[in-house]
């Protein structure tokens, strides 16, 4: 287990979190919860799938999806090697 804080302009470049025998990675957010997270404000969590076109292993160059820090939530994603890229 392990708590990271990220402050404003942090970013983390796009990786898989293969450490070891992980399975699954976690994230909860403990953003202010008076405070409604706004897209324009960045801290999304992007979701980048294989790039099919490219060496195994290779993410793509756009996230298919992106999650905003809401405060309270949760989020699970599975870990695989190759496969399981965020940023």
């Amino acid at each position: 287990l392990s708590a990271q804080v990220y402050t404003q302009g942090g970013h983390l470049l796009c990786h898989d979190d293969v450490i070891g025998t992980r399975k699954i990675s976690f994230i909860y957010y403990l953003t202010d919860p008076s405070e409604e997270w706004e897209a324009s404000e960045g801290g999304a969590l992007e979701l980048y799938p294989p790039d099919a076109a490219a060496p195994r292993g290779t993410p793509a160059v756009t996230p298919s999806k992106e999650i905003l820090p809401y405060a309270d939530a949760l989020v699970l994603f599975t870990v695989e090697p190759g496969v399981s890229f965020h940023a």
